[in-house]
């Protein structure tokens, strides 16, 4: 799975130059979309019959969607701050960074929290929420 993670440095570019040709705000909900997709494939995936070559490949197809969607998001999302004061880019990109650090930490304990009461399902259900959380502002 360490090289299904290269979907999302592959299609980097792509978002970037998106960005470039001002498409920020439907590149950013497409990534977000992505996201929840991914999620919901593998909810479904993680909950089929384990141990088949079919529900391996469809969650690594899940997994590249995921980085997909999250490294779209955060390549757009360091434009727009890198735009908004070019002599504060370094501030601005430090708060990006730790907000979103402390995003990853939250995430990661309502996935615990998920786990223990309802797993994979409710994992998957709690990631599909923050992008659709993301989706609304």
């Amino acid at each position: 799975f360490a090289l299904v993670g290269a979907g999302g440095a592959i299609v980097t570019p792509l978002f970037g130059r998106a960005g470039d040709r001002g498409w920020t705000r439907s590149a950013t909900i497409a990534c977000h979309l992505v996201l929840i997709g991914a999620m919901g494939l593998a909810a479904w995936t993680g909950s089929a019959e384990s141990g088949t070559g079919w529900s391996l490949a469809l969650m690594g197809v899940s997994a590249v969607l995921l980085d997909i969607g999250v490294t779209g998001d955060q390549t757009l999302g360091r434009r727009a701050i890198n735009l908004l004061q070019p002599k504060a880019r370094g501030r601005l990109n430090g708060l990006f960074v730790g907000i979103f650090f402390i995003g990853g930490a939250v995430g990661s304990m309502l996935a615990g929290i998920a786990w223990a009461s309802g797993g994979w399902p409710e994992v998957c259900a709690i990631a599909a929420a923050f992008g659709f959380a993301a989706l609304l502002v």
